[in-house]
């Protein structure tokens, strides 16, 4: 059954088609050396591993059952290992350019893209991951390639709570004006946890006016790397409410909120 209402049935199957021709083509381009240069071939996996969450979300809005999306959300590390690998392939020279890939918080843009968008691509990824259960190797994996260790302090407490217990915890966030609720929730009592959460969920779309998907739902939805629209879902909210087990009934009402992938859900 359709989640996301904005479009019809009929664009999401499109555009899951469009998805995975996209990330096969570029997968093809990129093994038969098409992008002669390391920087492009880091460009295009960034663009792979974006793709490939940007899929998943396209999936939960046209309908995908837990199951269903469970592979879908499985095939997004390869593309991630397989960004590490091209960037530790940089020229010692050049390792400099993998920087706004990897590290959060940076003003400098990658590929076109703010560097903010990584970081919220980051916690989408973990969402997933646990909303689907998927194995806690394959998360510790996806903590290890995402690292950012000590630089934020929301990242931090979600890496701990699944179990990196290496992890440095950090003193501050990277965006407090967008996350202090969802951060304040790891400490708040239990009982204060759904309306930190709900305060998190009332502002999360216009806080991300310079995200690549803001308004999206307005683009032309011809297929070009971003010019897509796959859904407006909170996966950060889910995250936090997935992780310290809350009580969602004051979530499950915001139209936002992927609930059905709440771990309370079943």
């Amino acid at each position: 059954m359709l989640r996301d209402t904005r479009r019809p049935h009929d664009y999401f199957s499109e555009l899951l088609t469009d998805l995975d021709e996209a990330i096969e083509e570029t997968q093809q381009a990129l093994d038969e050396d098409e992008f002669p240069l390391p920087a492009e071939q880091v460009d295009a996996a960034q663009q792979l591993y974006q793709l490939a969450i940007m899929r998943a979300v396209a999936h939960y809005s046209a309908g995908a059952t837990r199951a269903q999306l469970k592979p879908v959300v499985e095939s997004i590390l390869p593309l991630r290992r397989q960004l590490k690998d091209k960037a530790d392939a940089l020229p010692d020279e050049h390792q400099v350019y993998r920087r706004p890939f990897e590290q959060f918080g940076l003003q400098a843009k990658a590929d076109g893209s703010d560097n903010v968008n990584r970081y919220i691509y980051a916690l989408w990824w973990l969402s997933l991951l646990v909303a689907c259960q998927v194995d806690s190797s394959h998360i510790a994996a996806a903590l290890d390639l995402i690292n950012n260790s000590g630089r934020d302090a929301l990242l931090d407490r979600v890496a701990i709570s699944l179990g990196d217990s290496r992890r440095d915890s950090g003193a501050g966030l990277l965006y407090p004006e967008r996350y202090q609720p969802l951060y304040d929730a790891f400490d708040a009592a239990p009982e204060q946890r759904p309306a930190l959460v709900r305060t998190f969920l009332e502002s999360w779309y216009a806080n991300n006016a310079d995200t690549d998907w803001y308004e999206s739902h307005l683009c032309d939805c011809e297929f070009v790397y971003t010019d897509y629209y796959t859904g407006y879902w909170c996966f950060e909210a889910l995250l936090v409410a997935n992780l310290l087990n809350i009580d969602d009934k004051l979530l499950k009402t915001h139209p936002h909120y992927p609930k059905d992938l709440a771990l309370s859900a079943g």
